[in-house]
């Protein structure tokens, strides 16, 4: 049995609410999204704040741009219509400027730029000193010289133009400098996130995964019928240490429970072999039986010499009696397992002689593969023989019209193993089965014929020995059993 760490011995390390923690990384990772989606918000405010005020400087740019071209057109060809649709353009620009005047404004970052206010106005001026002029010349304005409004005009025009494109150009260069910004706080956004995200995907598996993986491990083992404890957990959850303790305890029942099942499964294979057992107590007790008759009847004709043969007879026969009720106690006796070096041969032999007379009356023969100078294994020897004992009934019971049992053992070619098969000519075992024939509760025999604990538990007893049993078979084609087992290690026979 293994040996638990008593109540208060075990886990001792400082521990924390594990709900704690999640809830800490939970706010902390609501935390972070809030903080990225807030700059993000404040950069995209900007770039839509800066948008509206480039289309706006747009706007007045291209109004500006029709402003100079009717300009030219009305020096250039005399039209009071062009000198009206200047008139117009400059309008519109009007409106833009002193509906949006604060945004546009703020564009003007270099204190010595002109006033574009100012300008606007003058240039407003000079078309109204023009329109005068006309007024008093008449209609005939091809010989009228503007000469000095013309070159007033032209050069505010132009400072208008140069100062809207400016604008234009600096805000586009502001939109390009706030796209970049976005696209780094989008990029400096995804690492953090999958940096955090793979932060606290590791901190769950540590904390949650790996001892509920640890848990489905022990299960697996327990399944198989290894009891080892659980170490304390990889965290220090206070939750997964109540749990680990639990489950130890329960670890703790349950190798309890199986020392009684593996009990009960040696009280039920000596019941199987009663008859068997019965058999072959009847000759040695009739033998007994028949020499003291004779020595009763012919106790007076007898010599000392004669006499002294029959009793001699008589102890030799209750000798053998005695052995075979030996045996079967040694067998059915409940002790704590202890592993020692143990020669493979003679533990079969030992069982095989508890199913002797089963074989001889089931019509088998024994074929045994087994030379003397074997390797010593490290194991229990009463554990060994139920394995063996398990299969050797599976296998009569399989060839119940007679057949052949055959046992070799040998050493693995690394030098590290020794193994065993045992092979019947029985009926065999579907390959579509094989995967549950170790299952605890499972069987392919008849309703009254197994429990199917039998290679349950010798599957757990073979794996608590640090080996492993495996079966190949096929439909009417017999099975074999392989059970692979450590060899004692030369440190251990040293001790």
């Amino acid at each position: 049995m293994v040996n638990f760490p008593l109540p208060g011995q075990v886990m001792q390390k400082a521990t924390f609410k594990m709900r704690r923690k999640i809830i800490l990384a939970f706010l902390f990772s609501l935390l972070s999204v809030l903080i990225f989606s807030a700059f993000s918000f404040q950069v995209h405010r900007e770039i839509g704040h800066r948008l509206r005020l480039l289309e706006l400087t747009d706007d007045m740019f291209h109004n500006i741009l029709e402003l100079r071209r009717v300009e030219k057109n009305f020096f250039l060809y005399r039209r009071v219509a062009s000198l009206n649709e200047a008139e117009t353009y400059l309008s519109r620009v009007e409106e833009i400027f002193l509906g949006h005047e604060t945004e546009i404004l703020r564009l003007k970052k270099n204190p010595q730029q002109p006033d574009f206010g100012r300008i606007l106005t003058s240039y407003r001026e000079i078309l109204t000193k023009i329109k005068l002029q006309i007024d008093r010349v008449g209609p005939d304005l091809a010989n009228h010289n503007f000469s000095p409004l013309e070159e007033s005009l032209r050069q505010q025009g132009q400072e208008l133009l140069t100062i809207t494109e400016n604008w234009e150009k600096e805000e586009r260069l502001l939109i390009d400098r706030l796209f970049q910004r976005a696209m780094i706080l989008f990029i400096i956004s995804v690492v953090v996130f999958l940096a955090l995200g793979i932060i606290v995907a590791f901190y769950l598996s540590r904390m949650l995964v790996q001892p509920l993986f640890q848990m489905q491990q022990a299960m697996d083992k327990i399944a198989h019928g290894d009891f080892t404890p659980l170490p304390e957990p990889p965290t220090s959850s206070e939750e997964f240490f109540a749990l680990f303790r639990a489950f130890n305890r329960m670890i703790r029942e349950l190798e309890e429970h199986q020392e009684q099942l593996v009990q009960s499964r040696k009280i039920a294979a000596v019941g199987t072999l009663t008859s068997g057992i019965a058999h072959e107590l009847n000759n040695p007790i009739n033998n007994i039986v028949l020499t003291a008759e004779s020595l009763k009847e012919d106790f007076r004709d007898l010599s000392q010499e004669e006499a002294m043969g029959l009793i001699q007879d008589i102890l030799i026969q209750s000798e053998r009696a005695s052995e075979i009720v030996k045996g079967l106690l040694d067998f059915s006796r409940a002790e704590h397992p202890e592993f020692d070096a143990l020669s493979i041969g003679t533990v079969i032999q030992d069982t095989l002689k508890l199913v002797r007379n089963q074989l001889s009356l089931s019509g088998i023969n024994v074929e045994q593969d087994i030379p003397g100078d074997l390797p010593p294994i490290r194991g229990d020897k009463k554990s060994l023989q139920q394995v063996f004992l398990n299969l050797f009934i599976n296998a009569i019971q399989a060839m119940l019209d007679g057949g052949a049992l055959r046992v070799r053992a040998h050493p693995s070619p690394d030098g590290q193993w020794m193994v065993i098969d045992v092979t019947d000519t029985g009926v065999g075992i579907d390959p579509g089965l094989l995967s549950q024939i170790f299952d605890p509760f499972y069987t392919t025999k008849k309703v009254g014929r197994g429990t199917g604990l039998g290679l349950s538990v010798t599957y757990g007893i073979v794996e608590k020995h640090g080996g492993h049993i495996e079966v190949k078979s096929s439909k009417g084609a017999g099975a074999t059993f392989t059970v692979t087992l450590p060899l004692q290690r030369a440190e251990n026979n040293e001790r």
